[in-house]
């Protein structure tokens, strides 16, 4: 009986809808995972091959451990449905052996398991022959990864989780318990998880995985580039030992439960009572009202009532998804997948961040939404066909009911559906939140990104998957068609189409920063939500004019119906939201493509090419160079403007004469003015930001020039995306690099991807120059505009914010309402500095006569003390092993995290608040990040005064270096030897797993 049990479960399965959405799901997840950044599964890919053995390794692994809530869910339902469907008595009263009937379900469950979890699989593998990928980020085809994985990592994982799911469904006969199961493995996993990082014998740690994760990381932690792209794990030693046992496990859970098993009435006594209870509430009801009164009504046709079966309808098909296995399986992974994803909390160096939320809401957009996609899509089809699948739509369809409101009901229940998946995601951050000791709930900003922000755009995909399956009249057309739309949001951007006015439901990115809020993100994300909005309610309408009523069907007839629907009220509606589709997608145009210039990225990328191929004939051409700067700068943080006026002192320190001045400017600034006495520009490139002046006389050696510049960078309107960072409501950062005029021609400009630059028929980037190269050693590693310069600035901002810039505070005053300070250096600098404007709280301390101060973001105050400490650790040991400081002050500075990095400037620290300020050092076990970072600022400023000469690239070098070495010292002195050398390990291990393919032997 074993074979027709079998092939009976199989053909059951094969028949329901649920295999073939679960195989769409995964082959959709690694098909974007390859196709796009976007998407990442089990880490970012790097510079390894899209399609390498490893990638196809560690992708499928990773799916294999989603894949459990997928196998419990066709493992549980297998032995399940019988009692759920009161079938049970049947079999256990035919003659059929008992383990023949465990073994066919078990088997045909595995099966059609396996069969989906191969659509990973098979995303993988057609994903990489997608014409849109770059050539030079593919390997060959080889079958064998796939094999390997399919076999051996995926396959004895389901046959793991499949035997423990389905023995304790075979001996709960519980749904709900085998999910609590599911649960609980999780949980156990993820402790024992942490408890086994901490193993120094990752030989056991490689055996007591279930999944085999460990012996995956270990055997493979090492590799170069090279062999990731080349070979497959062998099957031997911890991973085939590990394989065997977890494998053994699973079979034996089925054993013991087949054993254990008896073909008997369930013993539940609760449900014994109940159904003893509803039969003698049945028997009360037919001894009370022995007579049957028929019912008064009255037929009621008004609007009244329409919206009444509207509400109620929209209750039945709502519950009617939440209610059903595949809604709750979807649900269960997407929750798992965000919890361990937040589990990781963007480590560095092994230690965590505080889960604030907005952390929490970025991980719930990179591990959680997509499920909302995901139901929306299955779930569109099976409201539109649910009741022709269920051959009760001639019923349906004659109930006394409008046209609009069998759609607008099914409609209204998946836009609730969405909403209440957000409530889920909200209810499992904070649960995370609270389980790690942070307590600081913020509700409103929960409810501002998930439900102003994240929730438009899943009701505009709900409109277009409902018009889809609506105006298509096929269930399988449908999905396609949606399925199409996924792939168009991916290939539209590689054929350089980016426009988000002919990508339904696609918006400008809203960035969340703690310090900036969602910022000046609000104003394209309001008309973008509007625009699509409108084209929703055309979609909407046309749905309903075109909704299938009645048993004729075909496209003819379905148009005269809408024809004769098409009445005054949706003419009216219809009309309007023409209107208005077309007056906002204008007013849309009006900001991208007029006020600003829509490019895109190809475009930006044939500008940077065009500059170099112009213009690097230029770039040993003697120039003179910058020694004194002076600079007037006005932030407007409201209007999002800043104002940068001043000159430059220029010298001539060449040997000969220069008779001309090349001047290069960022494209996007204004010039009010850029004068050079006694010059004629004969040639101006505005396009690529390069001119010429010819210097009338020449300008003799050792004489000098004086440059003054006017500039404002000026936002106007919006931009399709990527919009100005730089300069925000709260938390402005700039430097000179791009707000300021350059002298001469510079390599910073040129398209750096070596990929970008051999598609433009650029040569590959120079590389370091040799250390006796006399041209290169002229340079500062800074720039090759200047060596040292006198450096004074003055600042201005609105009256709330301080403006703080690299200098020595001069003077603090506010005039016509606007604040202003005064800084100066008190000795010469290198050509870098910045200027930052914000709302700051300061905490300030002292370190002998060296003045300690940080500008933070108010509610950051975790770390501060940790910064000072380190501050005052590494001034004390630069002192004594290296030189004075050269400043009297320390400053830090935190700005959004729209960038995550610190960065040196003279007595100035800008700081993310992305990296340290949030960091989460509770463990005293953990890696203190944030003061090796602080220290190795500090030593940046010391060894970027002592490395001056050398070409760019080499000197850069050397300063980094110096820093890395001179912070570990000092981590040293501070946390011991033990403690440097865990930091250590950490950053060996990631330069091994990102390295090229050069062999490099560790002592």
């Amino acid at each position: 009986m074993f074979k027709e049990i079998f092939l009976f479960e199989l053909k059951y399965r094969l028949k329901r809808p649920m295999a073939y959405i679960f195989f769409v799901v995964f082959f959709a997840m690694t098909f974007a995972a390859v196709t796009s950044d976007a998407v990442q599964i089990g880490g970012g890919i790097g510079n390894v091959n899209r399609n390498s053995p490893f990638v196809i390794m560690q992708m499928l692994a990773v799916m294999s451990a989603i894949g459990v809530f997928v196998i419990t869910a066709f493992m549980a339902t297998a032995i399940v449905r019988d009692f759920e469907d009161n079938t049970y008595a049947m079999f256990f009263t035919t003659p059929i052996g008992k383990f023949d009937f465990l073994l066919g379900r078990f088997a045909g469950a595995l099966v059609v398991s396996f069969l989906v979890l191969a659509g990973a699989a098979l995303g993988i593998m057609l994903g990489s022959f997608m014409p849109w990928l770059e050539t030079d980020t593919l390997g060959p085809f080889m079958l064998k990864p796939y094999l390997f994985s399919l076999f051996v990592l995926l396959l004895p994982n389901a046959i793991l989780t499949g035997g423990l799911f389905f023995s304790l469904a075979t001996l709960t006969r519980s749904m709900l318990w085998t999910y609590v199961g599911v649960i609980v493995f999780f949980a156990a996993y993820s402790i024992a998880g942490s408890l086994l990082g901490d193993l120094e014998n990752q030989t056991l740690a490689g055996l007591v995985d279930p999944f085999g994760f460990a012996s995956f990381d270990y055997m493979t932690k090492y590799w170069t580039v090279a062999e990731r792209n080349t070979q497959t794990l062998p099957l031997a030693g911890n991973l085939l030992l590990n394989r065997l046992i977890w494998m053994g496990i699973g079979f034996a859970a089925f054993f013991l439960t087949s054993l254990k098993f008896k073909f008997a009435e369930p013993v539940n006594s609760f449900g014994r009572k109940r159904k003893k209870k509803i039969i003698e509430t049945a028997e009360h009801e037919v001894t009370t009202n022995p007579t049957w009164t028929k019912p008064q009504v009255a037929q009621n046709f008004s609007g009244n009532a329409s919206l009444w079966q509207y509400v109620n309808q929209t209750r039945v098909e709502f519950w009617g998804i939440v209610k059903s296995v595949s809604f709750i399986v979807i649900v269960c992974f997407g929750v798992f997948n965000f919890i361990a994803g937040s589990a990781v909390r963007e480590q560095l160096f092994g230690t965590s961040i505080w889960p604030v939320t907005n952390y929490m809401l970025r991980n719930i957009q990179g591990s959680y939404v997509f499920i909302l996609f995901i139901i929306l899509t299955i779930f569109a089809g099976e409201l539109v066909w649910k009741e022709r699948s269920r051959k009760l739509h001639e019923v349906y369809d004659s109930l006394p009911v409008p046209s609009w409101m069998p759609f607008s009901a099914k409609l209204t229940a998946l836009i609730l559906i969405q909403a209440f998946l957000l409530a889920v995601a909200v209810a499992a951050a904070i649960g995370f939140q609270a389980y790690h000791g942070y307590y600081r709930f913020e509700l409103g900003l929960y409810f501002k990104d998930l439900f102003l922000v994240k929730f438009p755009a899943a009701a505009l995909l709900c409109v277009v998957a409902m018009f889809f399956h609506v105006v298509a009249n096929n269930k399988f057309i449908g999905y396609m068609l949606m399925v199409l739309y996924y792939i168009t949001l991916l290939v539209l951007p590689a054929l350089n189409w980016e426009h988000n006015l002919y990508q339904y439901g696609q918006t400008p990115a809203a960035v969340y920063s703690d310090m900036n809020g969602y910022g000046h993100f609000v104003t394209p994300l309001f008309w973008f939500n509007l625009y699509w909005g409108f084209f929703a309610m055309i979609l909407a309408i046309a749905a309903i004019l075109y909704w299938v009523r009645g048993t004729d069907s075909g496209a003819k007839m379905r148009t005269k119906i809408a024809g004769l629907r098409f009445k005054t009220p949706k003419r009216l509606a219809a009309g309007l939201a023409t209107l208005a589709f077309m007056a906002t997608g204008s007013y849309i145009f009006y900001n991208t493509n007029v006020l600003n210039a829509y490019t895109t990225d190809e475009h930006e990328q044939i500008k940077l090419a065009a500059y170099e191929k112009s213009y690097k004939k230029y770039k040993n051409f003697p120039q003179p160079r910058i020694t004194e700067v002076q600079a007037s700068i006005e932030v407007f943080p409201k209007e999002r403007r800043v104002e940068v006026r001043g000159h430059y002192v220029l010298k001539n320190k060449h040997a000969r004469p220069i008779d001309s001045l090349h001047v290069l400017l960022d494209k996007d600034l204004v010039i009010n003015q850029l004068h050079v006495p006694n010059a004629k520009l004969v040639m101006e490139d505005r396009k690529l930001g390069y001119s010429i002046y010819t210097l009338a006389p020449p300008l003799a050696p050792a004489d000098t020039l004086r440059l003054d510049y006017d500039l404002a960078y000026v936002t106007r309107g919006f931009v399709n995306s990527g919009s100005n960072t730089d300069i925000v409501y709260n938390g402005t950062f700039i430097n000179n690099i791009r707000y300021f005029p350059h002298i001469g021609y510079m390599s910073d400009f040129e398209l750096q991807d070596r990929n970008d630059r051999k598609k433009r028929g650029l040569p590959p980037k120079e590389r370091m120059a040799a250390v006796d190269d006399s041209v290169a050693r002229r340079n500062t590693y800074i720039s090759h505009e200047a060596d040292w310069v006198k450096f004074e600035t003055t600042v201005s901002t609105s009256p709330e914010q301080m403006a703080i810039s690299p200098g020595y505070l001069q003077r603090e005053w506010t005039e016509n309402g606007r604040r202003y300070f005064h800084y100066k250096m008190d000795a010469p600098i290198l050509n870098f500095y910045s200027f930052l404007s914000a709302n700051y709280a300061v905490k300030r301390d002292k370190w002998n006569d060296v003045n300690i101060e940080i500008y933070y973001h108010e509610p950051h105050t975790y770390n501060l003390d940790k910064m000072i400490k380190s501050v005052k650790k590494s001034l004390d040991y630069f002192t004594v092993n290296f030189s004075p400081y050269q400043h009297r002050q320390v400053r830090i500075l935190e700005f959004p995290r729209y960038a995550t990095f610190a960065q040196s400037f003279p007595n100035t620290i800008p700081y993310s608040e992305a990296l340290g300020f949030i960091a989460n050092l509770k463990d005293e076990k953990d890696i203190d990040y944030v003061f090796y970072v602080t220290a190795h600022e500090v030593a940046h400023q010391w060894w970027a005064h002592q490395v001056i000469s050398g070409d760019v690239q080499g000197a850069t070098v050397m300063v980094e270096t110096m820093a890395q070495y001179s912070a570990l010292m000092v981590m040293e002195k501070e946390y011991g030897k033990d403690k440097m050398k865990k930091f250590l390990k950490y950053e060996l291990d990631n330069y091994l797993q990102n390295r090229g393919d050069e062999r490099i032997k560790l002592s």
